[in-house]
């Protein structure tokens, strides 16, 4: 639950759901400002490949890193404590801090939950290794069967 709504279901005296909105948001702001950290060299770095890669394609990795930050930002959404009727999506990091939320507030099913999340995360991760791997076998050769390069990705034999 957030700032607008909750100042709208609960009691608008209580500190609560005000200093919960505003550590909600200073993690959000952190957040962001390490996407930010993260981006701006990888921009560089994107743009300067793309440069020297300029005559044999055209650019693809300055509007890859543009794509990750627009996703990012979604993910984080940092304003949108704001909003009267926001439902945060499955995939946010207000998803994320209600979940983690309920885990600290219940401690019964907050270490079943708390494992579930860390599955959760591991295979989050996961994924996006072999995606990356994937994505990286198909740009080096592009004549690679993409099958295979997810199987050498997860690390099992063909």
């Amino acid at each position: 639950m957030f700032y607008a709504r909750a100042m709208n279901t609960r009691s608008t005296n209580g500190a609560g759901p005000l200093l919960r909105a505003m550590a909600t948001l200073q993690l959000k702001l952190l957040l962001d400002a390490l996407r930010d950290l993260v981006l701006s060299p990888l921009s560089l770095a994107a743009t300067l490949l793309d440069l020297m890669l300029l005559k044999r394609q055209s650019p693809r990795y300055f509007r890859a890193v543009l794509r990750l930050g627009a996703r990012s930002d979604r993910w984080i959404d940092v304003w949108s404590g704001g909003e009267d009727d926001h439902v945060p999506s499955r995939e946010s990091v207000d998803a994320l801090l209600v979940h983690v939320e309920e885990v600290v507030r219940d401690p019964q099913s907050g270490a079943r939950r708390a494992r579930v999340l860390k599955r959760w995360a591991e295979r989050q991760i996961t994924r996006a290794r072999q995606r990356a791997a994937t994505q990286a076998a198909a740009r080096s050769a592009p004549g690679v069967d993409a099958e295979a390069a997810k199987r050498d990705a997860a690390g099992r034999a063909p």
